[in-house]
């Protein structure tokens, strides 16, 4: 689609016929079409599916006891408690870190464990298991380590610890390298000797299991913990993922954790309508900040406090290094664009460090440039006093991330991660051959310059087939998240018939859009989207466009009203944009890849060095052979901007139909109106004749002002007349000078000469460039010159 920021794809499955919606209606399934052809696009076919995909009170818990080891592991723990050895819990620093530690905390806790936990320092400590924390532990008095969300790659540290007698129980869930850490136990729903029905359990999923089986049960106020941690950390939210992240949102609307019911009061959030994305866009980032940052230690606190005074002090706490954190993602993100900007071509991979851009955020950074660049990015800080780089990576959907850097592992100190998302460190002697041997891969060699980010469509709804009932519909198939995405939808051809900004810095669009059904009878839907005044600030009220977005309902004073959230917007051709008035914008000439069309000379010369680098100036006299190649010779061209109405239609047309454009931009800004002129009449023909009798000759540079008052004609009508005259042959020209032919008796019908032909075809492209909607312009210009 012209004009859309994303790669729109359509789901590839068959659509479904109405035979088969009857079927499921006619099984008991009383839902809509619409949501029907989701389910069956989704390969949800049958009944059974269908009930098992809505049903909001899953029960899918698979036994504990099926994980690898997970008997020697209850044995050590229950061996450890009753001889109240210490168990250090060493975990993470990220949402699911924390909250996996305190699931092991909280429960170890109350059987009577003689327990403590180490959330590492990244900065200090970095990922994993570390030799040297694992040493001041042992030291301390530790005498069992129970990892949670980390060690499955930490081989050393874990080596160092059984060897000097204190057994390391393992609990993970990140990528298993090739071979596993020396450990007393390892738990890992992927692990290799193991057959666990499930293989994508989160760092707090696998500690719940640990859990359970420890206490054969599972403990209420764990799953509110668990639902964090599963939904910070991204992974499937299917299977018995999604079984503790809906029972663990019921536990989170009713929640007693302090800290969580302070966050969300500050955020103005009722617990009751805390969803996914409250985990996603309010918990998360702020458990994940402090952690980024330095010492995690305070999120944990803020999950565990039950007390008022403690809460506040720790909201307060995350809050400021949230902001924190933003602003220094924002500030490297701005030096590496920078930086990117300066290269011949951007990199297959962009590679950048800096000493200064603390380790902890770059993973965030990594993502946006990815957004941003679509092509995968690392982004590593170099700490000097280790003489290594230590990076955060996150790639595109087609480019696995982790079997890239598998490849060159040779030249990695550590790393781990999964397809798209990986931590390494390097040291700073191999930086050099790691780049290269990095960059030479295959896999960064095709070609990601035009690459447009996909944006995957469920299903095509036209607005009749919109209501609340869908959208409660939709809902049931919720959570929504890795591997059950939340569905998107596109409405094709939809006229604007209400375009509103709206919010403090008129940021927000919203807009009113209509479409007529196969019975002509019209439909109306509400869309809002956020923050997007720069990607639709030439949408107008007169286009058809087409419209991706996700569904939910709008409550406004009791009334509940479906609603379309913006993801994308596209236009099928060009995109046709009134930028007429009656005086040119200031901006008008700051348009990038545009081809600016003028029909006078002298406007023209004053115009052409005001427009940017990136685009060109033409004139219509100009147009006639001109190819879309000569035009592209020193710019990528993809808009055209109407500065002035040409005299015919022709060179305009041949423009607007040498290429797809994306934009064109309607000034057709007049000094003196040919169509309001009219043409002249017989007796303002006279008028002239009789003048030039009785002045001439006519100095034609000197008297034309003279001549336009005394007759009381506009000069653009003399100058026609005048014309008409000369081709008539009653006047002569000479040096400027214009003399009426006396001996002329031959009458001529002025109104067949060829100069009032060229005024009424002048007059027609004014009429339509000037007085006809943008719509109908649209639709006369772009008919080729032939039709």
């Amino acid at each position: 689609m012209n004009l859309s920021k994303f790669d729109w794809q359509m789901a590839d499955e068959s659509p479904a016929s109405r035979q088969q919606i009857v079927a499921l209606q006619e099984a008991g399934l009383n839902y809509t079409p619409a949501f029907l052809r989701l389910c069956i696009q989704r390969g949800l076919t049958s009944p059974e599916a269908i009930r098992r995909a809505t049903d909001q009170a899953p029960q899918t818990f698979h036994d504990p006891f099926l994980l690898y080891q997970m008997d020697k592991v209850v044995e050590r723990l229950e061996q450890a408690i009753g001889e109240q050895e210490l168990i250090t819990i060493y975990g993470d620093y990220d949402a699911d870190g924390i909250t996996s530690t305190l699931i092991l905390y909280e429960a170890l806790e109350s059987i009577g464990a003689n327990v403590n936990y180490y959330l590492p320092n990244r900065l200090i400590d970095g990922y994993g298991p570390n030799i040297e924390r694992y040493k001041q532990l042992i030291e301390e008095g530790t005498q069992l380590i129970l990892t949670c969300d980390n060690g499955i790659a930490g081989h050393q540290a874990i080596d160092f610890a059984m060897q000097a007698g204190v057994d390391v129980i393992v609990t993970d869930h990140h990528q298993m390298q090739e071979s596993l850490p020396n450990a007393y136990a390892i738990i890992h729903p992927q692990h290799p000797l193991g057959d666990y029905p499930f293989k994508d359990l989160s760092g707090a999923g696998v500690a719940l299991k640990v859990v359970a089986a420890l206490t054969d049960e599972v403990p209420a106020e764990a799953l509110e913990l668990a639902a964090i941690g599963t939904v910070a950390d991204l992974v499937s939210l299917t299977d018995e993922n999604r079984t503790i992240v809906i029972n663990g949102l019921n536990r989170l609307r009713v929640t007693q954790r302090e800290g969580l019911r302070q966050l969300f009061k500050e955020q103005s959030m009722a617990l009751s309508e805390i969803q996914v994305d409250e985990i996603g866009f309010i918990i998360a980032p702020r458990l994940n900040a402090v952690g980024r940052l330095g010492d995690p230690t305070p999120g944990l606190e803020l999950l565990r406090t039950f007390d008022p005074d403690e809460a506040r002090q720790y909201v307060n706490l995350i809050n400021e290094k949230n902001d924190e954190r933003k602003q220094i993602v924002n500030a490297i993100v701005n030096e590496v664009e920078q930086r990117i900007a300066n290269y011949d071509e951007i990199p297959a991979v962009i590679i950048e460090y800096d000493e200064k851009w603390p380790a902890g955020v770059l993973g965030i950074v990594a993502s946006r440039l990815v957004e941003q660049y679509q092509r995968p990015a690392i982004i590593f800080q170099y700490i000097s006093e280790q003489n290594v780089y230590r990076g955060s990576g996150r790639s595109i959907e087609s480019i696995n991330l982790f079997e890239a850097l598998t490849q060159v592992s040779q030249h990695i100190k550590y790393f781990g991660g999964h397809s798209q998302a990986a931590g390494l460190t390097i040291d700073a002697n191999t930086w050099t051959v790691f780049k290269t041997a990095l960059m030479a891969l295959d896999v960064f060699k095709s070609d990601l310059k035009e690459q447009a980010p996909a944006l995957k469509i469920s299903l095509a709804l036209t607005i009749d087939e919109i209501s609340n009932q869908l959208i409660e519909e939709i809902d049931l198939l919720g959570p929504f998240g890795t591997d059950n995405p939340k569905p998107i939808f596109v409405i094709k051809e939809a006229s604007i018939d209400q375009l509103r900004w709206i919010g403090t810095q008129q940021q927000h669009l919203k807009l009113l859009l209509s479409q007529k059904n196969k019975d002509g009878i019209l439909s109306t839907l509400n869309v809002i989207g956020f923050n997007c005044k720069t990607d639709y600030q030439h949408l107008q009220q007169t286009d058809l466009i087409s419209i991706v977005g996700d569904l939910t309902i709008n409550e406004w004073q009791q009334n509940k009203t479906p609603q379309l959230k913006i993801k994308d917007i596209g236009f099928e051709g060009s995109h046709w944009v009134d930028k007429r008035g009656s005086q040119i914008p200031d901006d008008f000439f700051s348009y990038e890849n545009t081809v600016y069309l003028f029909e006078h000379t002298s406007i023209y010369q004053s115009y052409q060095k005001r427009i940017s680098k990136s685009s060109v100036a033409l004139l219509y006299k100009d147009v006639e052979l001109i190819t879309l190649q000569q035009l592209n010779v020193q710019q990528t061209l993809s808009n055209v901007a109407i500065v002035e109405p040409p005299s015919t239609f022709k060179p305009l047309k041949n423009i607007i139909n040498i290429a797809n454009w994306q934009t064109v931009y309607v000034g057709s800004y007049i000094q003196e109106s040919k169509y309001l002129l009219g043409v002249p009449s017989r007796e303002e023909t006279t008028r002239v004749y009789r003048w030039i009798q009785q002045y001439q000759p006519l100095d034609m540079k000197n008297q034309m002002g003279r001549l336009s008052q005394q007759t009381q004609l506009p000069k653009t009508k003399i100058k026609l007349i005048l014309k008409l005259f000369f081709q008539a042959k009653f006047v002569t020209i000479q040096d400027g000078h214009l003399f009426l032919e006396v001996n002329t008796k031959q009458k001529v019908d002025l109104q067949k000469l060829p100069a009032m032909d060229e005024f009424r075809e002048s007059m027609q492209v004014e009429a339509c460039l000037n007085y006809q909607s943008i719509n109908q312009v649209k639709n006369t210009l772009e008919k080729e010159e032939s039709e």
